[in-house]
């Protein structure tokens, strides 16, 4: 009976190893209370060679032969026999009716089904009984849905469209249907060509609804906007008021009426929009509660037809008509420009007047707060419903120094301003941007201006490895959440966030050691790997797919993929030639450069990058230089020569092109930056930043422009603007 007040309360899982994620067996518990399977923890110390508690991390000084010797927990083993006993006794039918049984009632010993279930629960002396759930097929809760109603225990296997009914093998309408050469489709067919319709009226209709819900959002936004100008306008017109004399206070009340016909005309065209919104919401809504009730019912067919054609009204009158411009079109900001002549202009003018901006302008959200490196230049987007330029902007930058310069303005058409800066002194900057007298919305922009150079450092490696620890970092790439993977000849790939804050360790589910990296952009990721002398692709969970060039290649390197024509290039340090693959099914495709030192010839390529053009470029790091090649695989020229000062390469290792074209070279010990041409730039380190044989780069920001540097031999990552 214990057993059966301990099961009310069981979830099946409570009774399954976390490692093997099957039910215990010979279930071990630990010191830290967590139990685990006698051959998955026997698996995890034969795998890590110790034992960390994967619940709570805690780490165990235990080997093999210790691991019997550690208590089994007696209440699981207890559990487990009863659960498998109630279940080897699962008769085929419920102890109430003929239907398959889903509960057991460990004080009545019955085996219900659903519904008898229910009636159990009715009886007041019973209500209290504990109910066990019982195994079941995965797909048992499916299945049921898809029983024939007339005979139960068949499935429903056939749909007629012509009928609009559903039958199992046994129905005779199904044979009436067939001798009436009505075009009778499987079940399966006919549920997946519904649902995929469903899916498609409910994707239209969510289109609709978040279009209207953007429409609304910004609405609320432009009338917050729009209040606080007028506030601010009511505020200046009041002070305003006050120094003035009695004469001036009639045309003051003249000017609050003017602004108060504003405010009226905008709340009434306002109100009207969010109404005329809410209607459209308040349909689309019913349409997907009523979707959602019809799905897996293909015999709602013709139900399903009347919400699409109610979804393509909407959607015609949503998309037909821009309410957003529409309104904005009527959006107005107040501005109040007091007289500067006012003993002369009393008369006529009074306190001053109101005016509107002709059209709204407004700052790009990505722009209206922007940090940048010292001496960088950058653009701010300003976009007006004007498309023509008949109002000009006019910008300046200022900072707390009261230093104050002048900004070009130029319109780029439709409706579209791009403003250049550039800030030569570190620290809080603003751009402030009008509109004839008034201040445009998101002006004035926040600048935070960095100063270049070394501004990171994420300390030994090692020190975050659990797998070869003796490997050095050897590259860097930024992944998709704007995180930082670091490889370092190990199956450990290190994830920190651009604060240098370490975020995870993941561990290749395969034993490689992760040499250079490259992200695919798709979620997939292919990389060098030391130890099988290839090139991998995995997933985004890091599962090999296929594998490159075993047996070809020596000693694989940097690697790059161009995402146009699907070929893969990797660099062999040994092979001193960069080789060609078919990134989609791991052909060769053929190998570019010999072993050499003259003009176009390789020796030891560590890394590979594409310009946009879809360039190669190479490091040569045995003949000191930086080398281009065509599309075609033909040399092109020699982008930086040899030498150790700047503006040359000594012992090249890495390559990468920044956002502007740029070209980013480590080398030696140094960081340098070239432009598409190779006309050196500058030098982005310092003698005295610690560069030890700098290798795989990437540019993890464009504001501020900054680069991530795998430091090698001192087994560090730094971080530099530039």
């Amino acid at each position: 009976m214990a057993a059966g007040k301990a099961l009310q309360f069981l979830d099946k899982k409570d009774l399954e190893c976390a490692i093997c994620l099957r039910r215990f067996t010979e279930p071990k518990t630990l010191k830290c209370l967590h139990s685990y399977c006698l051959h998955c923890l026997e698996t995890l110390i034969k795998t890590h060679d110790k034992l960390r508690c994967p619940k709570c991390n805690q780490h165990h000084e235990l080997k093999k032969d210790d691991l019997k010797k550690l208590t089994s927990n007696k209440m699981i083993n207890y559990l487990l026999e009863y659960v498998e006993k109630i279940e080897s006794e699962k008769p085929t039918i419920c102890s109430s009716c003929d239907n398959p049984p889903k509960y057991h009632c460990s004080e009545c010993l019955l085996y219900l089904c659903a519904e008898c279930s229910k009636h159990h629960k009715i009886i007041p002396a019973l209500k209290d009984h504990p109910l066990y759930t019982l195994d079941e097929n995965e797909e048992g809760a499916k299945d049921e849905q898809n029983k024939c109603p007339t005979h139960w225990n068949n499935v429903l296997e056939f749909y007629c469209p012509t009928c609009k009914k559903t039958a199992c093998k046994k129905c005779e309408h199904v044979l009436r249907c067939y001798q009436n050469k009505h075009n009778v489709t499987p079940m399966k067919t006919a549920v997946d060509e519904f649902n995929k319709n469903a899916t498609e009226v409910t994707n239209i209709a969510q289109g609709i609804k978040t279009k209207l819900k953007g429409t609304l959002d910004s609405i609320t936004s432009d009338r917050s906007d729009f209040e606080y100008h007028l506030k601010l306008c009511r505020t200046a017109i009041e002070v305003k008021e006050k120094t003035l004399i009695k004469e001036v206070q009639e045309k003051s009340k003249q000017l609050m009426s003017d602004l108060e016909k504003i405010y009226q005309e905008k709340k009434a065209d306002i109100d009207c929009q969010v109404k005329d919104i809410d209607s459209k919401l308040t349909k689309v809504n019913n349409v997907m509660a009523s979707i959602n009730k019809m799905m897996n019912k293909p015999q709602e067919t013709e139900t399903l037809g009347s919400h699409r054609k109610t979804m393509n009204t909407v959607r015609a009158k949503v998309l037909g008509i821009d309410s957003h411009q529409s309104f904005n079109k009527k959006n107005i900001t107040p501005n109040f420009i007091p007289s500067t002549h006012l003993k002369e202009f009393i008369k006529t003018e009074g306190i001053g007047k109101i005016v509107t901006v002709d059209g709204m302008y407004t700052v790009a959200k990505n722009d209206e707060a922007i940090t940048v490196a010292k001496g960088q230049q950058f653009v701010v987007t300003v976009s007006s419903l004007s498309e023509s330029d008949t109002c000009k902007l006019a910008a300046t930058l200022s900072n707390p120094s009261h230093e104050e310069t002048a900004t070009d303005v130029e319109y780029q058409g439709n409706g579209e301003y791009k403003i250049a800066g550039k800030c030569n002194v570190e620290g809080d900057w603003q751009m402030k941007i009008i509109a004839g007298e008034a201040h445009i919305k998101g002006s004035p922009v926040n600048i935070k201006v960095e100063a270049l150079g070394l501004i990171n450092t994420i300390g030994n490696i090692s020190d975050y490895k659990e797998n070869h620890k003796t490997g050095k970092v050897t590259d860097v790439v930024l992944d998709i959440d704007g995180c930082i993977l670091i490889s370092s000849y190990s199956k450990d790939i290190l994830k920190f966030n651009q604060s240098g804050s370490f975020v995870a360790r993941i561990e290749m589910p395969q034993d490689v050691q992760v040499n250079r990296m490259h992200l695919m952009g798709d979620g997939h990721m292919v990389y060098s790997d030391h130890l099988r002398k290839c090139v991998v692709m995995c997933d985004d969970k890091y599962r090999e797919i296929r594998s490159f060039g075993k047996g070809i290649l020596k000693y694989p390197d940097g690697l790059t993929v161009n995402k146009e024509t699907r070929v893969l290039y990797v660099g062999d340090r040994e092979a001193h030639c960069v080789f060609k693959f078919n990134v989609d099914d791991g052909r060769l495709l053929g190998k570019i450069g010999s072993e050499g030192s003259e003009v176009g010839q390789i020796k030891n390529p560590e890394d590979v990058t594409l310009t946009k053009e879809g360039h190669l470029i190479v490091t040569n790091w045995k003949n000191n230089r930086i080398q281009m090649f065509d599309a075609n695989d033909t040399f092109m020229r020699i982008l930086v020569g040899s030498g150790k000062e700047d503006g040359k390469v000594w012992g090249p290792h890495g390559v990468i092109i920044d956002m502007d074209g740029n070209i980013l070279v480590s080398s030696g010990h140094k960081l340098q930056l070239f432009d598409k041409n190779g006309v050196f730039i500058k030098r982005i380190d310092h003698k005295d930043d610690g560069l030890d044989t700098p290798t795989g780069i990437t540019v993890i920001s464009n504001r501020p422009r900054r680069v991530a540097v795998a430091n090698h031999k001192a087994n560090n990552v730094k971080f530099f603007n530039y």
